[in-house]
This record gives structure tokens, C-alpha cells and sequence, in this order.
């Protein structure tokens, strides 16, 4: 019985931490994505989060209710004598398949190259005084601002992955935080942040963020290809067996 109890507390703590670090995980997509300048598959990554946030808060509802029942049992199993104190299993750390390395903002000294160039051709025409024209910034100082944008807003979203795991683990060791509504609120601020990347960097300079789009593909979608191509070759291998 009691060996039973352990075995099932440990799965019930494993598969919240899992959900947490899922969540997580499509966070951090969601940022490669932006380091990708794809607003496309910013969107994609947006739907995957919302989805396994509905479908999260209400697993970890029940993951914790019975948690915490199980618990008790043990509190209750050690006051009258028949049962040992029930074990405690510590968040491992992020246990899924991701902690992807921070794709890097840019090639080194790529906004000093030809800086200047978008200036090119500005001087007044007749009758017009120069010295009055509006300063004209240059492609080059345009990119430089949108990556450090881009840095500053995935930067936070980093954040708030982090954030996800450490209220995940005090949902579990502390029982001190409500995780579906952390989850609930660490969606809200995802889609804030997308938002202000929509207004600030691509509604701006469009044309700018489409040149850049492609610069740093996202890990997760080589893994995704990487797995699509396991699965596929063992439902070959399964129907030239059957």
C-alpha cells in the first residue's frame, strides 16, 4: 500500500512539473520564433501555448487535488504509526526536451556596414533648405534598434518561462500558488508581449523585418522534422508487417 502511495505521488508530482515545463517550452518557441522575425510562426507558437494552457489548467486541477489528498493520507498513515513520512521528489530541473541555447541577435558589426547608405540621395532640392529636412535613419540603424526591440522582448518572455517552472515547482513543494491561474496569467502576458512586438517591430518596418525573416531558425522545428521522420518511418515499418 504504501509503496503503491509513493508510486502514484510521484507520478502525480512528474506529470505537473511536465505540464508546467510544457508550457514553458512553447514560451520559449514562441521567443524563437520572434528571434526568427516570423510572424507566422509566431502565431502558430501563440496557438500552441493557448492550447496547452486549456488543457493544462485543467490536468494540474486534478494532478494537485489529488496530490494533496495523497498527502494527507500519508500525514494521517504517520500520526497512527502505519505509514513513513511521504517522499518528497524535487523539480529536476526542466525536464522536457528543450533549454535550447539563445539564438544570437545578429552577426557582429552587421549594422555598421554601409551605415550611412539609407541617407544616400537626401540633400534638398532647389529651394529647399537642406538644414531643415527631417534626419533620414539608415537601414543599418533601423535593423540595430529592431534587434535590440527584439532582445528586450524575448528577453522577457526567457523571463516568464523561468517563471512558469519556479511557480510549477512551489505549486508542488509550497502548495503556496494556484498554477492554473499562473498558467492562465503567463498566457495573458505572452500574448501582451506578441503584441508589442507586432506594434513596435513589424508594424513599423515590414519590409525590413521580411529581409531579416530566416536568420535564425528555430531549434524546435528541426526536432519536430527530427521526430516526424521517426514516427513516419516506424508506421512504414508497422504497415510492411502488418
Amino acid at each position: 500500500m504504501h509503496d503503491a502511495a509513493s508510486l502514484r505521488l510521484r507520478e502525480l508530482t512528474q506529470g505537473v512539473y511536465d505540464i508546467g515545463d510544457e508550457v514553458a517550452e512553447y514560451i520559449d518557441n514562441v521567443a524563437a520564433a520572434m528571434t526568427d522575425w516570423d510572424p507566422e510562426l509566431v502565431a502558430d507558437c501563440l496557438e500552441e501555448l493557448s492550447e496547452s494552457v486549456a488543457q493544462g489548467r485543467g490536468e494540474v486541477r486534478r494532478y494537485l487535488a489529488e496530490l494533496n489528498g495523497l498527502r494527507q493520507a500519508f500525514v494521517s498513515g504517520v500520526r497512527s504509526g502505519s505509514l513513513s513520512a511521504a517522499p518528497a521528489y524535487d523539480h529536476p530541473g526542466r525536464t522536457l526536451s528543450f533549454l535550447h541555447p539563445r539564438p544570437a541577435s545578429g552577426p557582429a558589426g552587421e549594422e555598421g556596414a554601409g551605415a550611412g547608405a539609407g541617407a544616400a540621395g537626401t540633400a534638398g532640392t532647389a529651394g529647399t533648405d537642406p538644414a531643415s529636412a527631417p534626419p533620414v535613419a539608415s537601414t543599418a540603424t533601423v535593423r540595430l534598434e529592431l534587434r535590440r526591440r527584439n532582445t528586450e522582448l524575448t528577453g522577457a518572455l526567457s523571463e516568464l518561462a523561468e517563471w512558469v517552472v519556479d511557480q510549477t515547482a512551489r505549486a508542488v513543494g509550497e502548495q503556496s500558488v494556484l498554477l492554473p491561474q499562473a498558467l492562465a496569467r503567463a498566457e495573458r502576458h505572452t500574448v501582451e508581449l506578441v503584441d508589442r512586438w507586432q506594434a513596435t517591430v513589424v508594424g513599423e518596418h515590414p519590409v525590413i523585418v521580411a529581409e531579416m525573416r530566416g536568420e535564425a531558425p528555430p531549434e524546435f522545428l528541426a526536432e519536430r522534422a527530427r521526430v516526424e521522420r521517426v514516427v513516419a518511418k516506424i508506421r512504414r515499418r508497422r504497415a510492411a508487417t502488418g
